[in-house]
């Protein structure tokens, strides 16, 4: 359906080079990375929106590399929205096509039928300042897919709405796109996004695509560091010690409760995901002890950055309760160790 091969494309001092992609009809791609990877550059270059230095992007069986945007049968919607503020969200749907000449009893069937998927009734005749972000969200959707694409790429999409709102409305895209088949395109910095939205994900590294699978197989094998790294992995580095029976990694003077059969003094590992991580009593015996320096919430998830000694921290993802900044907590690891050169 769609495919990107060995694109090279400039944007002053930076390069995106040598990126290859593909998508099936109907599958949600994310593209994820750190920002000034070159997420938004890739995504311009195939809206035909960036000049592409080499390199071929195929959609179906026609190669669009070189068409301007409105020949290439793509929708682009940017972060901000882009809707035009004099008119009514009814007023941006209909733009285009209108302008394009599309048939009048296509458009009000096209337009009916979004309206529904959507839930846009009641927003119809507002303006976009009168509309909260998931509504200004919706309302793009519809403008871009008035004209049934072939394919939707999305720039960030959820970084205007609340973090409260994202799981809802993560759900909500998920289940429009497979009602429609479409075959989307997502760039995102966000890994929940990746996750719940993805049956691919591209992970973007410096201009180059360092990994690409399944989210559960990208994050069950990172190819690299700056993977592991920004997949969320904790990785620890120490030495098997053994007290009393019991396997403990060394990590300097301090001792961490761990699962192991590694021989004392073994140079060893230990990864683990923050959802391996279990919040405890401060009287469980394989418990960690940390200081809460960050909280995020997720609406169904809170994300927390745990210190457990000066310069040891612990990415923790743990169900909703009231953690703050400071608190100490208790918790367990479930990860596996592995010993190192």
């Amino acid at each position: 359906m769609l495919r990107v091969e060995n694109l090279t494309v400039r944007s002053g001092d930076f390069v995106l080079r040598d990126v290859s992609l593909a998508l099936e009809k109907g599958e949600c791609g994310v593209i994820v990375g750190p920002s000034g990877a070159g997420k938004s550059t890739l995504l311009e270059a195939i809206a035909g929106l960036r000049e592409i230095e080499s390199g071929r992007v195929i959609l179906g069986e026609r190669e669009i590399t070189n068409l301007p945007p409105e020949q290439r049968s793509i929708a682009f919607v940017p972060q901000d929205y882009a809707l035009f503020p004099h008119l009514t969200a009814q007023g941006n749907i209909l733009l285009a096509p209108r302008l394009l000449g599309m048939p009048k009893d296509k458009i009000v069937e096209r337009f009916d039928f979004l309206c529904s998927l959507l839930d846009l009734k009641e927003l119809l005749h507002r303006r976009p300042r009168q509309l909260s972000g998931g509504e200004r969200q919706r309302v793009a959707l519809a403008r871009a897919l008035m004209l049934d694409p072939m394919l939707l790429l999305l720039d960030e999409p959820f970084a205007a709405l609340d973090p409260q709102m994202r799981p809802s409305v993560r759900r909500s895209l998920r289940q429009i796109f497979k009602a429609l088949k479409t075959t989307v395109l997502i760039v995102t910095h966000d890994l929940w996004d990746a996750a719940a939205l993805g049956d691919k994900v591209f992970v973007i590294e410096d201009g180059r695509i360092v990994q690409s699978g399944s989210w559960s197989e990208v994050i069950s094998n990172p190819q690299s560091d700056f993977v592991a790294e920004f997949v969320g992995l904790n990785q620890i580095a120490g030495t098997i010690a053994w007290r009393d029976g019991k396997a403990f990694l060394q990590v300097g003077e301090l001792l961490l409760p761990i699962n192991a059969n590694l021989p004392e003094g073994t140079n060893a590992s230990l990864k683990f995901f923050p959802s391996q991580v279990k919040i405890v009593s401060n009287d469980e015996r394989a418990a960690w002890l940390g200081k809460v320096e960050e909280v995020m919430d997720l609406g169904d998830k809170v994300h927390l950055v745990v210190s457990v000694a000066d310069g040891l921290v612990v990415k923790v993802e743990t169900s909703p309760k009231n953690f703050k900044v400071g608190d100490n907590i208790a918790f367990v690891v479930k990860g596996q160790v592995f010993a190192r050169d």
